[in-house]
């Protein structure tokens, strides 16, 4: 809101500025052309046209100055452009038309600028271009040196295009001020966010967090109710904290999948898994994270401990898995096999994609299933 305002009041100052020339323009001309008709009379061959010229600025200057005061959007209206620089235009011929006597003094930038107001660069060239005509046209019919009317054009052109350049610099300037203003707004805003975000998380990790926590660790409490309330603190720490890395910060890779495997596991069978992953990967891991979650719920299922603990890591070359539970462990040469979850779902799905299944477990000891699996160069 600060930078659209001051962006308002930056095209204010400019209208001020040509309105203000437009006034001070007509009071020179009126002044230039009184002096004329006092002091140069027998010169001027029509003296009426200079009259008329001085009524018509002074008139047209006090109008348009109500008219910009009350309706500023007026001042880009393309028929009051229009008129204003022919107005402009004709006092550069009235002096030739009244008797080769040249009275308009700067007031031909009059339109001129309100050109350049309105349309930017665009105005600026018609501007210049209508101006310049205008100064050279009469001295193809008469006998005025032309080398002056030049000299009056290229004045014209300097400054037509001097003011095209200041109009342009300052709203260009003011344009990157805005932006630069909008810039640190959001910023503001978002780090009274933040901090706003860091007081919830505060409270709630003081509080409602630890009271889950509490409840997880209560041997009182009903398998059930630990999952649930599991699943609350998962899903409140994932609120509070979502710039975790823990959380996924490439979702659809392997860290976010092997994660979603842990904690439907965990939902499932109510076995706490506590699950770090280190790296990520976009390559196709599917077969890995099937086979890492089938381990787990075997760990779930026949460990008899209530955590177990998923280590996964992704690099260029590989992806690995690590499942591990301290729970009763078993003898690996002595798997049935027609426990199809270990050698199909396990061994034989990382072997038919390429990799690997390491299962380590001694009677008493707790289990460890090592899964490895290459990545494809793209």
């Amino acid at each position: 809101m600060a930078g659209s305002q001051r962006s308002v009041d930056l095209e204010s100052t400019l209208l001020w500025i040509t309105t203000g020339y437009r006034v001070f323009a007509a009071i020179w001309l009126s002044i230039l052309g009184t002096v004329v008709l006092a002091g140069r009379a027998d010169e001027v061959d029509r003296p009426g046209v200079i009259v008329a010229t001085i009524v018509t600025v002074l008139l047209w200057a006090g109008l348009a100055t109500v008219g910009r005061i009350r309706r500023p959007q007026l001042a880009r209206h393309w028929a009051l452009v229009s008129a204003d620089l022919a107005l402009s235009a004709w006092t550069v011929v009235a002096g030739t038309v009244a008797g080769s006597i040249q009275f308009a003094g700067g007031y031909p930038l009059a339109g001129a600028f309100a050109a350049i107001y309105a349309f930017g660069a665009t105005g600026g060239i018609v501007s210049a271009v209508v101006l310049t005509a205008a100064g050279l046209v009469p001295v193809l019919g008469t006998t005025q040196s032309f080398s002056q009317e030049v000299a009056n054009a290229i004045a014209f052109l300097f400054s037509v295009g001097a003011a095209v350049g200041v109009a342009s610099v300052l709203r260009s300037s003011d344009h990157r001020r805005i932006q630069a203003e909008a810039a640190l707004t959001r910023e503001r805003a978002e780090r009274v966010r933040a901090e706003e975000r860091a007081e919830v998380a505060t409270h709630l990790h003081d509080s409602v967090l630890q009271t889950l926590a509490l409840i997880q660790r209560d041997q009182a409490a009903t398998p059930d109710i630990r999952g649930l309330a599991r699943h609350q603190e998962r899903e409140l720490r994932g609120w509070l904290f979502p710039d975790r890395p823990e959380d996924g910060d490439a979702r659809g890779g392997f860290r976010e999948a092997l994660i979603g495997a842990g904690t439907e596991v965990e939902d499932r069978t109510g076995t706490q898994v506590e699950t770090v992953v280190v790296g990520n990967s976009a390559a196709q891991v599917e077969p890995i994270v099937r086979a890492a979650r089938e381990a787990m719920v075997n760990a779930a299922t026949h460990a008899g401990v209530p955590t177990i603990s998923v280590y996964g890591e992704a690099n260029n070359d590989e992806v690995l898995v690590f499942v591990k539970d301290r729970g009763c462990g078993f003898d690996p040469e002595a798997i049935d096999p027609s426990r199809h979850g270990v050698t199909e779902s396990i061994v034989g799905r990382m072997q038919r994609h390429g990799g690997s299944a390491e299962i380590i477990s001694v009677p008493g000891s707790g289990t460890e299933v090592r899964l490895r699996l290459p990545v494809e160069a793209p």
